[in-house]
Formats: C-alpha cells, structure tokens, sequence
C-alpha cells in the first residue's frame, strides 16, 4: 500500500502570537524539523504541507529555503476541513499519515510505525498512557474529584488510515469539525487502535513551549529525533 503524509500547518497560532510553523527553531522553521523526519523516515512516496489560504506561498517558500520541495497547498476554516483538503490532494495514496506541524520532534521510527499499524489496523492514533494523576476541578480551580486514569491517553501526532477510512469518515462528517482525526473515525463507529508515541514528540502552542523547543534544540537534544543535523 503506499503511504502518505500530510502536515498540517494551517492553524491560527493565536496563543502563540505568530506564525508558530514558521518560528525559528535551531535555524531552521518549525515546519522544517517534521519535514526532515518524514525523509528520514523511508515510510512515504508523497509528503505534502496543508497551510492557510492567504501564506502558502510563504510557507512554500520557507520550506524550499530550508532545502525541502514539497506540495504546499490551501487548507480550510477548521483542523479538519484541512485534513479533507489533504485527502482530495493525495487521491492515489491508500494510506495517509496526517501530522500537526507544532510537533517538530516526531521521531522517524513513529512515522514509520504508525503506517504499519495503519495498513494492519485501519486507523491509528499515537499517543501517551496518561502517568500523572488527574483532577478535576472546578471553573475557580478548586479540586472536585480525582480522575481514574487507567485507559486514559495523551492523543499525539501522527495519526494514520486506511484511504477509504478517512473517506467514509468525511461523508459521515458532513459539516461538523473535529478536534483531531482520530475523532471524526470514532464518531462514525470506526475503531481507532493506539500506538505508543514519544515523549519528546511536544506540541507548540505557546511562546513558553516554544522557547523550550529552542532550549531542546540547542542543546542538541532533539536532533536525532527529528533527523536533522547538527
């Protein structure tokens, strides 16, 4: 089955307060570190980048300077009208990864296990057994209830399908969004499997985030997941 890889950059990034896929990070874009991953991977025939309407022409010409020559094409309002671009844009692929540009880190191991499991199981989802304890609390803050945790998952990218999977996925979708992929098979009934991501797999939302990025970047400490040099 060949696989596909979509990385989705086509969020606002207002908790960030700029663009955070094309935010420096160790001299190269944000965006740059999955892309690199993904090459390192072996796993994909195709990788495209899904970038807002009004910036694929920044965002394409941030990853050609960056030495990468992808397809960037436009997204839609929402996560997941972005993800239905990317399945229209990689019609001949019969296995599709899809990954949040904000997860620079993603080792290239899970790139390539995630589409294993994919051809296996039809849909899968990384992510991180819940360790820590769990609390529910009230909107001032005041702790309410501890939350068993057993069966509970931290969701990562990447997520990975099966093509038809995805594409019975939209049509029971209609115009509703989803917070992730993962979540729009579950709602129409399809089991999603979970696979173990990784923990240096971190998602920038914030500029505290971000700065720890730079910091992992820095130091050397994030380069061999993510497959770049340094």
């Amino acid at each position: 089955m060949t696989a596909a890889l979509a990385i989705l950059a086509a969020g606002s990034s207002t908790r960030l307060g700029q663009d955070k896929v094309l935010a420096d990070l160790g001299g190269q874009p944000v965006v740059a570190w999955s892309l690199a991953a993904a090459a390192a991977s072996g796993a994909f025939h195709e990788t495209i980048v899904v970038a807002p309407q009004a910036a694929v022409d920044r965002v394409a010409d941030a990853i050609r300077r960056a030495g990468s020559h992808v397809r960037v094409i436009a997204g839609g309002p929402s996560r997941t009208a972005s993800s239905w671009a990317a399945l229209d844009a990689l019609a001949g692929c019969e296995v599709i990864a899809i990954h949040d540009a904000a997860r620079p880190f993603v080792p290239p191991a899970l790139f390539l296990r995630a589409v294993e499991a994919a051809r296996r199981d039809g849909a899968v989802a990384a992510g991180l057994p819940l360790a820590e304890t769990v609390r529910r609390a009230d909107e001032v803050g005041v702790s309410l209830e501890e939350v068993q945790r057993d069966g509970l998952w931290a969701a990562q990218t990447p997520q990975a399908f099966r093509r038809e999977v995805l594409v019975r996925a939209r049509e029971a979708a209609g115009s509703r969004s989803y917070t992730d992929d993962a979540a729009a098979v579950t709602a129409m009934g399809e089991k999603v499997v979970m696979i173990p991501g990784d923990r240096r797999n971190l998602k920038i939302t914030t500029q505290e985030d971000l700065a720890y990025a730079r910091e992992l970047a820095e130091k050397g400490l994030a380069a061999i997941a993510a497959g770049i040099s340094r």
